[in-house]
Parts: C-alpha cells; sequence; structure tokens
C-alpha cells in the first residue's frame, strides 16, 4: 500500500462521492489512549474536491486513485 501524500488523488472507502486531492496533511490533536498506553497519532486529509469544496477525512478512510 503506498502512502498518501500532498498532491495525491484519493477516494473515501465508505463514501464513493468524497474523492479529490490531498491538499494538506494534519495530525490529530487528541492522543488516543488504549489499554497499554497511547497509540499512534491520528492523521487527517485535507481535500480539495471537484466542486472546489475542502473537507477533512481520517486519512485511514482514504485510498489512492489511478487516472
Amino acid at each position: 500500500m503506498r502512502t498518501i501524500r500532498v498532491g495525491d488523488k484519493v477516494q473515501a472507502f465508505l463514501d464513493v462521492r468524497v474523492r479529490g486531492t490531498v491538499m494538506e496533511i494534519q495530525r490529530g490533536d487528541e492522543p488516543l489512549w488504549m489499554v497499554g498506553g497511547t497509540a499512534s497519532p491520528e492523521l487527517f486529509c485535507i481535500l480539495k474536491l471537484g466542486n472546489g469544496h475542502q473537507v477533512k477525512f481520517k486519512m485511514s478512510e482514504l485510498h489512492h486513485v489511478d487516472d
């Protein structure tokens, strides 16, 4: 699996209508807590959709689109 980077074209797994270009990658503010301690921080992508809107999605919910 390829790493998602700024400029990549991606699509959401659960909503095929969400398709766009990664404009920015942000780190989640609140760390997750698990029984044994903390987990790795959550990463979010700011996507620019085809209609010009920008949305924020978890990186783990996105995959690459090969056009």
